[in-house]
């Protein structure tokens, strides 16, 4: 199994993947995905307006349904669901043996929810913070000094 630690950084739009060879060193970033849609208004992700629905039998007022889940929610989840793929791609690929993930609390529920069992059990450390936007050399300082728990 490899020692390398992978470092995700993400959000609904970017996801940044940055490796580091120990605990303690610095990082280089590995791979970018991209999901420009995360950016996009509601209004511009759905094709048609939501259905109406009658207030009572034989006409009168009218309201609009909203879906159980929103656009924004939906994309969200089409994004984690995306890099959980690759982590997992990468994991059987033995690209990684440790993987510290760092995205806001919302995103990284989703995350959560969308990684494979094998490879949620290589997380050794979540951070909820947005860090996305960060260069390797600033990230490196906003993360802790031990990029993985020590082992009791």
């Amino acid at each position: 199994m490899s020692k390398t630690i992978w470092i995700v950084v993400a959000n609904r739009v970017t996801a940044r993947i940055f490796a580091a060879e120990s605990p303690l060193g610095a990082i280089d970033e590995v791979e970018t995905l991209l999901h420009p849609q995360g950016r996009v208004p509601d209004e511009d992700l759905v094709t048609d307006k939501p259905g109406r629905v009658g207030d009572r039998p034989g006409g009168g007022a009218r309201s609009a349904t909203d879906p159980d889940t929103s656009p924004h929610e939906h994309e969200t989840t089409v994004f984690a669901g995306e890099i959980a793929q690759m982590l997992e791609k990468a994991r059987n690929e033995q690209r990684f043996g440790t993987l510290v993930i760092a995205a806001p609390p919302a995103f990284l529920g989703a995350l959560r929810k969308a990684l494979d069992a094998q490879t949620r059990a290589l997380v050794t450390l979540e951070l909820d913070k947005d860090l996305a936007q960060f260069d390797a050399r600033a990230l490196r300082s906003h993360l802790p000094e031990r990029l993985v728990r020590a082992e009791a």
